[in-house]
């Protein structure tokens, strides 16, 4: 049953990382060096790129309540844009710890992880986090080279 179940989850996050699926970049402060002569911080930061992190419409966050036909309308949906919600399938961060002092860069902006909480089976993790303005970033750009050069065993005279 148990088999079943994780095909299930499996299953329903490849379709949502199809629907949804962004890169993104987790970011875990681990610690942070002090230059004694000019005070300055310096931290040292681990990060894990996950290709395709189910980010869930701003729209999804809105909560809406209605009663019945007897009772009053209710109303007190929460619209924050700038808060998210992420789904991370587990076997795109096997060696990363998600903490909720992490964070994420998505589309150029800082995102901080509020709450983290782990979904059945050990399939995935669910993330609530905020963006925030204003901070750094310490971005991590992947940066890759090509070259056109050929090397040849010809040697000219002059």
């Amino acid at each position: 049953m148990r088999r079943k179940q994780t095909r299930f989850i499996r299953t329903l996050l490849y379709t949502l990382k199809k629907g949804y699926g962004f890169p993104i970049t987790l970011h875990k402060v681990s610690g942070e060096s002090l230059n004694m002569q000019t005070g300055k911080r310096t931290p040292t930061i681990v990060t894990q790129r996950v290709n395709k992190a189910i980010i869930l419409p701003a729209t999804a966050q809105l909560k809406f309540e209605h009663g019945g036909i007897d009772s009053n309308f209710k109303y007190g949906g929460l619209f924050d844009t700038a808060l998210r919600q992420v789904i991370i399938d587990a076997q795109d961060v096997v060696n990363f710890e998600i903490e909720t002092d992490d964070y994420f860069i998505w589309d150029g902006e800082r995102w901080q992880i509020s709450k983290v909480t782990d979904m059945e089976f050990e399939t995935g993790y669910t993330l609530v986090a905020r963006m925030v303005e204003g901070s750094p970033r310490h971005m991590v750009e992947c940066v890759s080279l090509e070259s056109q050069l050929q090397l040849t065993s010809e040697v000219e005279e002059i």
